[in-house]
């Protein structure tokens, strides 16, 4: 009986409720959608850094990431990335050389990062070869060793493709090298700061001009089958590469961590910012349905209900108004984020901010589906803690009093 008396008292004001409720769905609209467009955002940033940037699992000698040194190699590394590959969930290894040369150009000069890689094993790792804009995949089209450069660097040094460029580097014996490579391709990813660093060479080029031993590799690069196997497949990667250093996509990247470790707090932390706000105004909208129905509350009291069911009615009402209100924002924001899941959105005209933290200009919207109960629960305490103060309002009514009330 208490429940129907609550929800007709609902609808007694008809204009007020839908206001209420429409503000309640709106707030919760606006919170989900941009959960939804948070995670796109993040979700697509992370994907361009295992997919084009860090790969999902790195295998390194020990001390390596430290200081980069030619000496510290990973022994029979193509044999070892062919059991890796072979582990359950691996999708695919890559072995690598790494050096850090001096770039000359015939209009200026930089560093960076070089990768000696195997051209096939790194496409089935990373997508570099998607990102090609110009020239080709580390062909060789002449004397000269191919090299893939990023845009920025391009740009930066005025490069072309069929540009000449000197790479300077210390070689595994401590001397200085220098080696000639003739621009083959210019790729643009999404991280205008992993173009501006990164150049890739044939491994075998590479290794010719460090001197390095023919089974040596500085990295392993491990792709996943999905990067939340990361934390299970590790520890078959290091049991594999026993003595090596196996390091995570998170642990590689630390902000990386931080993002994907913190998203569902900081967008819990919104969505219970919103909640509050609209609290006051369910509190107002209670308050307002209270002090208009003193005399009636003071007959129910006359005839005999209880205080107990007095208060639960009230809550009752705005547990109601709130869940129909919260009901309807979390349908229609779950709804609008599966229409810009499938038709992502464009930020183009920002591409050059984004581009600088690596971030895509299509942003996919993504929405939790475990998030689901927990915004259920929290409209559901949002109305409970509304209506204590104007239920608590309704019990300190005197009965003899609210009967006269008009």
């Amino acid at each position: 009986m208490i429940l129907s008396i609550a929800w007709r008292n609902v609808w007694r004001s008809k204009t007020r409720s839908l206001v209420m409720i429409a503000a309640i769905a709106l707030g919760l609209f606006a919170g989900i959608f941009m959960m939804a467009f948070m995670n796109g955002m993040y979700n697509s940033r992370i994907e361009s850094a295992t997919r084009s940037e860090l790969s999902h699992i790195q295998v390194h000698a020990p001390h390596f990431l430290d200081n980069t040194e030619s000496e510290l190699f990973v022994p029979n590394g193509f044999a070892l990335a062919e059991q890796i590959a072979a582990l359950d969930s691996v999708e695919a290894a890559s072995p690598r050389l790494i050096a850090e040369p001096f770039i000359m150009a015939a209009h200026g000069t930089g560093g960076g990062k070089m990768l000696g890689i195997d051209p096939e094993k790194e496409k089935q790792v990373t997508d570099i070869w998607q990102h090609l804009i110009e020239g080709t995949y580390l062909e060789k089209t002449s004397r000269m060793p191919p090299v893939l450069v990023g845009k920025k660097l391009a740009d930066k040094l005025r490069l072309k493709v069929g540009t000449k460029i000197n790479v300077q580097l210390v070689d595994f014996n401590g001397d200085l090298s220098s080696k000639g490579y003739r621009v083959a391709g210019i790729y643009k990813t999404v991280n205008t700061g992993f173009d501006e660093m990164h150049l890739f060479v044939n491994i075998n080029d590479l290794r010719s001009q460090i001197g390095i031993q023919p089974d040596a590799v500085h990295e392993i690069a491990i792709l996943l089958k999905d990067n939340s196997y990361a934390p299970l497949v590790k520890p078959a990667v290091q049991k594999t590469a026993a003595g090596m250093d196996v390091q995570s996509w998170k642990e590689l990247s630390p902000e990386m961590s931080i993002i994907t470790d913190s998203m569902d707090q900081y967008m819990y932390i919104f969505i219970l910012i919103i909640l509050i706000a609209l609290c006051f105004g369910i509190i107002n909208t209670m308050l307002m349905a209270v002090l208009e129905r003193v005399k009636e509350i003071g007959m129910l009291m006359a005839i005999g209900m209880n205080k107990r069911k007095i208060f639960n009615m009230i809550i009752l009402e705005s547990v109601m108004l709130t869940l129909t209100g919260g009901l309807v924002g979390i349908l229609l924001g779950i709804g609008v984020s599966r229409i810009f899941e499938q038709h992502p959105i464009n930020l183009s005209a920002f591409a050059q901010g984004l581009e600088q933290y690596g971030m895509s200009t299509e942003i996919a919207t993504v929405f939790p589906s475990h998030s689901l109960g927990i915004l259920i629960t929290l409209v559901v305490l949002t109305g409970l803690i509304s209506a204590i103060y104007p239920a608590r309002k309704a019990l300190k009514l005197n009965p003899a009093e609210a009967t006269r009330t008009e």
